[in-house]
């Protein structure tokens, strides 16, 4: 809301004033390597959603002191491989429920509540029509009602490609 500017790297997240002046930062191996992160206001608190992809997490923190409210490990529940787990984006639906892309690894995407928990996943691997390859970036495109995600798979054949998926993890186009 004041028009700060927020940055990842690998030591952390920095947050520049519209001046270009550094008024804070969160260097520390608990805010390292996010691959992605997006700013949502809720209830007048500004939180950051990260997804850290050596970190093999998913976090959710206070913007004004780097508190972390929430992490998200990879779900066991989804009775998936979690062998590998390299989460390259995040997103927040307007109800709260969380997508975290698992790009690196699964190409699957995960979907918890606004707690953190757990509720489903979808995408698998590959070049056909309704999988991914290397589901990169994401985000809530809200041009449409309801809202889609938009999904940027970056090493899908011949190109890479954007998609829309509804908020239930159906293909759109």
């Amino acid at each position: 809301k004041a028009g700060n500017i927020y940055v990842s790297a690998n030591k952390g997240c920095v947050v520049f004033n519209p001046d270009g002046k550094v008024i804070r930062s969160f260097v520390d191996v608990e805010h390292s390597a996010m691959h992605d992160m997006e700013i949502r206001d809720e209830d007048g608190t500004e939180y950051i959603y990260g997804a850290r992809n050596n970190n093999r997490e998913g976090i959710k923190f206070r913007a004004s002191d780097g508190k972390i409210v929430l992490k998200l490990p990879f779900p066991m529940e989804s009775g998936l491989n979690p062998a590998k787990f390299n989460p390259t984006a995040i997103t927040v639906a307007p109800n709260g429920d969380i997508y975290l892309a698992d790009g690196y690894a699964s190409n699957v995407i995960f979907v918890f509540d606004k707690d953190g928990k757990y509720k489903r996943h979808f995408g698998e691997k590959g070049n056909d029509l309704k999988q991914f390859n290397t589901c990169h970036g994401m985000t809530l495109d809200t041009r449409y009602n309801p809202p889609r995600l938009l999904i940027c798979d970056r090493n899908h054949q011949p190109k890479g490609r954007l998609v829309h998926y509804s908020l239930e993890g159906e293909f759109i186009e």
